[in-house]
C-alpha cells in the first residue's frame, strides 16, 4: 500500500432521523445479494441508508457494478483490502498475479478507461466511517479498528489513520484497518470506547459475531457455503441473503 493511494481517512454520516441505517458485510461483487437484502426489508432509497464494510469487489459476478452502486446517494462504504489492491495496481505498486488469484481478473481484463474510472472512485473511499444514531455513534472499518497497544478509544482510531501520530503510525494504522485479524485471533473482548459499536468484515465467520463491541459481519458470500449478512442499526435485526433464497424467487 502506498501513501499516494491513501488520501482519505474517516468520514462522518449525520443521524438519519427519517429512515433506517443498515450495515452490510463484505459484498465481493455479489450486488444481487444486496438487492435481495433490500427486498427483504422493503428498503426505501428516499429514507434509508446502506453502509458497507468494504471489499465491494472481486470473486463475485457483478464487480463491474461497483461504480453504479457508489453513485447512489444512499450507499456508503469504507475501503477494504480488495479495493486497495486495485489502488496499488493503479499507482504501479500492485501485484497483478496476486490480485488475479484473489478474484481480481475482472478488473485486469477490463479496458484501460474502465480500470481508471474504477480506481479513481475507489480512491475516494475512506478507511473508516462514523455514523451518528439515536443510540450513539457507531464506527465502521474493514478489518479491525487500528489501535496501538494501550489505546482503546475511537478517537485514537481516527487520530492514527489521519497521521496525527506521525506518518509511520498512519501507514501501520491503514494497513491494520485493511488487513489485520489480530483482534479476532486473540478473541479480544476489550471494547472500543467512544462508540456504541464498531462494524467490521474481512474475516469470514459462519454467523455475525461480536467481540466486546466489535461486530463481525463477513459471512463469506463469495464462498459456496456462505451468505451475505446485514444488520439494521436501530433494532439489531440480522438479515441474510443466500443463493437458495434467490433461486426460490425465480
Amino acid at each position: 500500500m502506498t501513501p499516494s493511494a491513501a488520501l482519505t481517512t474517516c468520514h462522518s454520516l449525520p443521524r438519519n432521523p427519517a429512515g433506517r441505517d443498515f450495515v452490510v458485510g463484505d459484498i465481493h461483487g455479489h450486488f444481487e445479494l444486496v438487492e435481495d437484502v433490500m427486498r427483504q426489508v422493503a428498503f426505501d432509497p428516499q429514507r434509508d441508508r446502506m453502509i458497507a464494510v468494504g471489499d465491494l469487489v472481486d470473486r463475485g459476478p457483478n464487480s463491474h457494478d461497483v461504480l453504479a452502486w457508489l453513485k447512489q446517494p444512499w450507499f456508503f462504504s469504507v475501503r477494504g483490502n480488495h479495493e486497495q489492491m486495485i489502488l496499488d495496481h493503479h499507482v504501479g505498486t500492485g501485484e497483478e498475479a496476486r490480485h488475479r488469484k484473489n478474484g481480481g481478473a475482472w478488473f485486469h481484463d477490463s479496458d484501460q478507461a474502465v480500470r481508471r474510472a474504477i480506481a479513481l472512485r475507489l480512491g475516494a473511499l475512506p478507511f473508516a466511517l462514523e455514523v451518528e444514531t439515536a443510540a450513539g455513534k457507531v464506527g465502521v472499518v474493514h478489518a479491525e479498528p487500528p489501535l496501538l497497544p494501550g489505546q482503546h478509544h475511537w478517537d485514537d482510531v481516527v487520530l492514527n489513520l489521519s497521521g496525527g501520530q506521525g506518518g509511520d503510525v498512519q501507514q501501520l494504522a491503514q494497513r491494520q484497518a485493511l488487513y489485520s485479524r489480530l483482534r479476532i485471533q486473540q478473541r479480544d473482548v476489550v471494547p472500543v470506547q467512544g462508540v456504541r459499536s464498531v462494524y467490521v468484515g474481512h474475516t469470514s465467520v459462519p454467523e455475525p459475531m461480536q467481540l466486546g463491541n466489535v461486530v463481525y459481519l463477513d459471512t463469506g458470500c463469495s464462498w459456496a457455503d456462505g451468505k451475505l449478512s446485514a444488520i439494521e442499526l436501530s433494532s439489531g435485526m440480522i438479515i441474510t441473503a443466500e443463493y437458495e433464497q434467490l433461486q426460490s424467487s425465480w
